[in-house]
């Protein structure tokens, strides 16, 4: 998978930094019992940095002994999701391992809405979300034909907004076969030190809503030995604003 040429701009890893960002309470793992300490990032305190990119997209990253993770989120992230595909939420996260052994990274990632009941939800799985989203596409198809049987007057009408749906949908479920996150154990090396990709989480529980002003998550990147904790804002302060670079 190609490196978006975004990504680099304005990132410097610095390798082998020691991670000092606060040391939280155990939090519960998914899988059995066992508790994990988390790892959050804070601002000022040193292994974690926020940029705001002239992309209009913000970027928090932290960075330990052999690993960096940086998650970013376009700051027009809550308006975008309003129009994309079932609501999603989408942001895009590295992780980068700089050791000399190799690293097991699960992949696993979620998202607390904090202003939503601190409903929590792992993002979707990308073969899942994009046969859901084909089936759904295939239901459309059939309900139109049958709607022109009915009313051959709306033809026009209806096979014009069926198109435009199912080349949307096409163009999403391309995307998501190439830029998302891989939901499967990855073995980092220094020969293979990255995993990347998009995240996607659904919006659709009842507990959820409509979006605020502004919006609290904690988004947690789930390791074997801690969970690295990303609180993020949209936007980040209050009035916040990116203004993007236009495109050369």
């Amino acid at each position: 998978m190609p490196r978006p040429r975004w990504f680099w701009k304005k990132l410097g890893f610095a390798a082998g930094t020691v991670l000092f960002c606060i040391i939280l309470t155990p939090t519960l793992a998914r899988a059995g019992k066992r508790q994990l300490p988390a790892v959050r990032w804070t601002a000022g305190a040193p292994g974690c940095t926020f940029e705001r990119g002239d992309d209009g997209r913000y970027r928090w990253t932290m960075n330990g002994n052999d690993l960096t993770v940086t998650l970013l989120v376009d700051s027009q992230e809550l308006t975008k999701s309003r129009r994309r595909f079932y609501r999603l939420l989408g942001m895009y996260l590295s992780v980068t391992y700089t050791g000399h052994d190799k690293f097991e990274f699960p992949a696993d990632v979620r998202i607390d809405f904090v202003r939503h009941h601190d409903v929590l939800e792992a993002y979707e799985d990308p073969t899942e979300l994009s046969n859901k989203l084909q089936n759904d596409v295939d239901t459309l198809v059939f309900d139109t034909e049958r709607q022109i049987k009915k009313n051959p007057k709306i033809t026009e009408e209806k096979t014009a907004l069926l198109r435009e749906r199912e080349k949307e949908a096409a163009e999403f479920i391309e995307f998501l076969s190439t830029q998302s996150l891989d939901p499967t154990t990855v073995t980092l090396t220094p020969g293979n030190p990255e995993a990347y990709g998009w995240v996607f989480f659904a919006t659709s529980n009842k507990w959820i809503g409509p979006w605020k002003e502004r919006e609290d998550f904690i988004v947690g990147v789930w390791m074997k030995d801690k969970v690295w904790q990303f609180p993020v804002s949209l936007p980040p302060a209050e009035g916040d604003l990116i203004l993007r670079k236009p495109p050369e």
